[in-house]
Formats: C-alpha cells, sequence, structure tokens
C-alpha cells in the first residue's frame, strides 16, 4: 500500500513471467519496497510481457503486509528499467503517458542502459589504462578468420552473444592435442550443458553462422580463469550513493562447477569472500595487487561509460584472472544481480546493495537531476571524480 503522505513513486521495471507473483527479480523488487518508506518512496513493480499480443500495461504491484497486491496505474516520478530485453514500443508509449513530468519532458529514467559488449568493448579500450585488462576481442562476422585464432590461442576461443546474460549460449570451440577434431563445449539458450564434435572446418563454420544468423556474437581468447578446476570471477558491484557519487559497494568471488566454462550462480555456481579465496590461490602480495589494480579500474569505468552512453547508476564488473595471476576485465553489466553478495555471507554489504539505489532515486528527484539520461553531458550535482579517491573493498 502506498504510504499516503508521501508523492514519489519509483516504478520497477521487470520481466513477466508465470508464477506467483508474475514476474521475474521479485527479491530485488521486494527488498527496495520495504526500504522505500526510509527514503520517502513509494515504490510499484510494473511487469512487461513479451507477449506482442500483450500490447498495454493494465496494472501493477506493491509488496504491502508481506504480499503482492495488484493496484491500478498511478502517475511515476522515476521509472527504474531491470527488463534484459528492450521495452516493446507501445509500453514505452504507455510509460511516457504515466511519468509525472506535466511538461512535456520525456520519461524519466534512474539510469541508462549500457548496449552490447561490442560496444562497450570499444568504448573502455579508448582508455589506455583499461585497455591493458581487456582481452582481444572481434565481432564475429561472415569473414572472420577463426581458425587464426584458434592458431594464435590453442588453448581454444570463447564466443558469448552480444547482448547475452547468465552465461546462455557461450560456448569454446578448441582442438584436440592430435588435432584431428574440433570440440565445442558450453551453454545453450536455456542454459544446458553441450558438447559437440565436428570433423570438418566447414562444419565448424556452418555452426558458427548458424549462431551468428540468430544474434551477434563477439570471439575472445579462451582464458583459463579456475581454480582446482573450477571457473572463477570477481564481481566488483559500483553505485551511485546518496550524494550522486560513484562509491565501490564491495567485491565477491563467483566460482562455477567443475568443468563448466562460466561462473555464473545461474549455471550452478557459488559465492565465496574475495580476500579468502584469492589469499588461497595467489597468496598475500599477489593478491593485494589484484585488488588494487580492480579498484584503480573500478574508478575509471563508470565515468568514462558515462561519458560515452548516458547517466548510469550501477555497475557490475566482472575480472577474471588466470593462473599467472594476470587480471582480465571480462565484462560490464548496468543492470547487475545481487545474487553472489546474498551468499557470500557480508550482510552489511548486501544490504547495501539495495540501500544505495534507493538513497540515489532520492537524490535524483531532490535534486531534480532527471534530465534525459542518454545526454552525454555532465549532470549536475554529480561528482565526476568521485569515483577516484581511495575506495576500500568489502567481502573478506
Amino acid at each position: 500500500m502506498f504510504l499516503q503522505h508521501q508523492t514519489n513513486t519509483v516504478a520497477i521495471l521487470v520481466r513477466a513471467t508465470e508464477g506467483s507473483p508474475p514476474f521475474v527479480d521479485e527479491l530485488f523488487c521486494r527488498r527496495l519496497s520495504l526500504e522505500s518508506h526510509r527514503y520517502g518512496l513509494n515504490i510499484i513493480v510494473l511487469a512487461v510481457s513479451n507477449n506482442p499480443s500483450v500490447s498495454r500495461l493494465t496494472q501493477g504491484y506493491v509488496f504491502d503486509r508481506g504480499e503482492w497486491n495488484i493496484v491500478p496505474l498511478p502517475a511515476v516520478d522515476l521509472i527504474m528499467d531491470r527488463c534484459l530485453l528492450p521495452l516493446p514500443r507501445t509500453f514505452k508509449q504507455q510509460l511516457q503517458q504515466l511519468a509525472s513530468s506535466g511538461n512535456g519532458h520525456p520519461a524519466r529514467y534512474w539510469s541508462a542502459s549500457l548496449p552490447g559488449k561490442w560496444k562497450v568493448y570499444r568504448a573502455l579500450s579508448t582508455d589506455i589504462r583499461l585497455r591493458a585488462l581487456l582481452a582481444p576481442t572481434t565481432l564475429l562476422k561472415s569473414d572472420t578468420l577463426w581458425e587464426q585464432w584458434l592458431e594464435r590461442w590453442p588453448k581454444g576461443i570463447f564466443f558469448k552473444p552480444v547482448s547475452g546474460t547468465h552465461g546462455k549460449d557461450t560456448f569454446r570451440l578448441y582442438r584436440e592435442d592430435r588435432h584431428t577434431s574440433w570440440i565445442m563445449e558450453g551453454r545453450n539458450t536455456r542454459n544446458e550443458l553441450i558438447h559437440r564434435t565436428f570433423e570438418h572446418r566447414q562444419d565448424v563454420s556452418a555452426w558458427l553462422d548458424s549462431h551468428k544468423a540468430s544474434k551477434k556474437m563477439i570471439l575472445q581468447p579462451y582464458l583459463e580463469l579456475s581454480h582446482h578446476e573450477r571457473p572463477f570471477d570477481i564481481r566488483a558491484l559500483v553505485q551511485k550513493n546518496g550524494r550522486g557519487h560513484w562509491s565501490l559497494t564491495g567485491c565477491m568471488v563467483r566460482e562455477g562447477p567443475a568443468g563448466s566454462l562460466t561462473s555464473n550462480l545461474h549455471g550452478g555456481g557459488k559465492a565465496y569472500p574475495v580476500h579468502p579465496y584469492l589469499l588461497e590461490r595467489y597468496g598475500s602480495k599477489q593478491s593485494n595487487a589484484l585488488l588494487e589494480t580492480i579498484r584503480q579500474a573500478a574508478a575509471r569505468i563508470p565515468t568514462l561509460l558515462e561519458g560515452r552512453f548516458g547517466r548510469l547508476a550501477e555497475l557490475g564488473l566482472d575480472f577474471g584472472a588466470d593462473v599467472d595471476g594476470r587480471l582480465w576485465l571480462l565484462e560490464v553489466n548496468s543492470r547487475p544481480g545481487r545474487s553472489s553478495f546474498a551468499e557470500a555471507g557480508d550482510p552489511r554489504m548486501h544490504s547495501l546493495t539495495y540501500a544505495r539505489p534507493l538513497a540515489y532515486a532520492r537524490y535524483l528527484l531532490q535534486q531534480h537531476v532527471l534530465t534525459d539520461v542518454k545526454r552525454t553531458t555532465k549532470m549536475p550535482n554529480t561528482s565526476s571524480t568521485a569515483g577516484l579517491k581511495p575506495i576500500p573493498i568489502h567481502g573478506g
């Protein structure tokens, strides 16, 4: 139930699904709903259907007295888009009508969204310090010389969709020791393990063409990012706080099952505190060096991407460390999950992952920093240098 004396309403857009409640990301929506009164905000959840026949939003959901209740659509002051797919045009038009700007401005969003992995990679490549953390990457095309990549990187080459999430549709291609066949292993669209063997080069090319036809893919070297034969990465979460400044909320390690290519929790992975995990893997000196490099990267990435793609609110930065202790920046996500912070046993840091989105929403509304998020000029009252201050890494 909305608080009667409040005037600021934040709508969270999530993907509709079967079940009760009929939308994904329920925990995120519930946590923000339970904490919203502390920030003078109302939270309403809008479930967006992927079904073309469902052309309009007709109702919203409010968490009250331990359950989700259906409510009529209200006017909203801020839109938090958590959908992982593009919004249908009809929904965008309706959201424009719901946004209570009253002055003809576009619908007002809490954060912009990043484009696909290829555009983000190219933007990050413009920074000489970040470039050293990036693996060679190219967009998969019909004329991509994948055999030359495989010769250069004999451990294999790794493919992933430009707009994919949760490790779905990712696969590694490599050759057996005797070089008599090609092996492909990875996960399909349903996140199920897949494995295929190709005896002829033409079959490999046909397989790649079929994937390229359905979705854009990027190609990278396969990096040996494992510990005890289990793949792992380091998730760093950077968020804007209640003053509009970037801050590193914390870091966690995500470890995948033995034999898996990725460490995503959706693929059966687990989360661990970052300090003891890296200490066991690399020792004290190298672990500290890795964490310092993460701090420095976390200080540079947000403002660089804001300058290219518009005002952002939070980013999930995924790093990998190879067997030699070299750090790689694997991916940047503008709609990061929080499961790893819940599982790794740091209640304070986990609480911050939910508190900071609300604090930043209040800041935006109080400061009227509601210009179009796609504008690339610096936003008022937003510190572009806050991330350059020393930032402690929590989660150890």
